[in-house]
């Protein structure tokens, strides 16, 4: 019984300590990924100009930009993601200065994104490139195209930094999407300068984005958004203000995003360490117990008796 009991120790010692070295690698990359049931909220207020329609006259106020993000658990499977993400930005009275729907299908494990399941911007069908609303797991201190929804192309976002922030190591990068026209709006001529009645007017657009990222987990804690949208004239003249806004994720956004991204850094060290750990740990525990168990069945079984030697006989 007690080889028995010996033997099953002994496979199971041996067994936790092959997982123990399979967990962190084999494991953990086809466990680690993120989630499909995806549902964050993110508030950025700040500074700002708008165009007002309703006086056709451009007016400062304080601006918010507000962000949701929803998963299409539907359209998602065991290796893309799917998030529908939404972004109003509205003055203090809840006036709609702009917003824009972005529908963005990615690979689960690395971020990037992957060309299917109804991908768009604002309706439209459009190929996604780069990383959209998240950063891979265990983000690299390197350049990583980034997606911007505004002008439908993907731009470098460059690493700047490691900085402190919400109590976490975080990288800091930051993307320039150069001026370049959108599209063009028919408004009325003077609006613009034009001596035409109506006119078509180049929509102008730049931006510079500034992302703090949680890099195990890839979720960005802060952003940071200076944005400016103009109608030009024909002479590539800036006349009317559509948008220009400082927007700054807010403290409670901040605090919310840090603590996604612990829960997240919690659940990767589970797999990559602390469960290896445990079964090192209790796999050499049972292989010492083994031993004493086997040694002990030795040490308990009964000495075989000596075998006499016959006396010779006599002659």
């Amino acid at each position: 019984m007690r080889r028995l009991w010996g033997g099953v120790l002994l496979s199971l010692g041996v067994f936790l300590i092959v997982l123990a070295g399979m967990l962190p690698f084999f494991v953990a990359d086809r466990a680690i990924e993120t989630p499909i049931d995806q549902y964050a909220k993110t508030v950025a207020p700040g500074p700002g100009t708008y165009f007002d329609t309703a006086s056709f006259s451009e007016k400062r106020a304080d601006l918010t930009a507000t962000r949701i993000v929803k998963g299409d658990v539907a359209a998602s499977s065991g290796d893309v993601g799917v998030w529908d993400v939404s972004v109003a930005v509205e003055t203090g009275d809840g006036s709609l200065v702009r917003a824009s729907l972005d529908r963005v299908a990615f690979d689960r494990k690395t971020a990037q994104s992957v060309d299917c399941c109804g991908a768009a911007a604002d309706g439209e069908p459009v190929r996604h490139e780069g990383v959209s609303y998240k950063f891979p797991f265990d983000t690299a201190k390197q350049d990583h195209l980034f997606w911007d929804v505004n002008s439908r192309k993907s731009y470098p976002a460059r690493y700047i930094s490691e900085e402190e922030l919400q109590g976490l190591t975080v990288y800091k990068f930051i993307q320039e999407i150069p001026g370049q026209q959108l599209r063009t709006t028919e408004v009325p001529g003077s609006l613009v300068g034009e001596s035409d009645q109506s006119y078509e007017a180049p929509v102008w657009y730049q931006n510079t984005r500034t992302v703090w990222v949680e890099p195990k987990t890839g979720v960005i804690v802060k952003g940071n958004e200076q944005t400016r949208t103009t109608l030009r004239n024909s002479q590539g003249q800036d006349r009317v203000v559509v948008l220009e806004a400082d927007l700054t994720f807010d403290e409670a956004t901040q605090k919310q995003q840090a603590d996604l991204a612990r829960d997240g850094r919690s659940s990767i060290d589970l797999i990559r360490l602390w469960l290896p750990l445990a079964a090192l740990l209790i796999g050499l525990i049972l292989l010492a117990a083994a031993v004493l168990v086997l040694r002990s069945g030795d040490r308990g079984r009964p000495a075989a008796p000596a075998t006499e030697e016959p006396e010779p006989a006599l002659r």
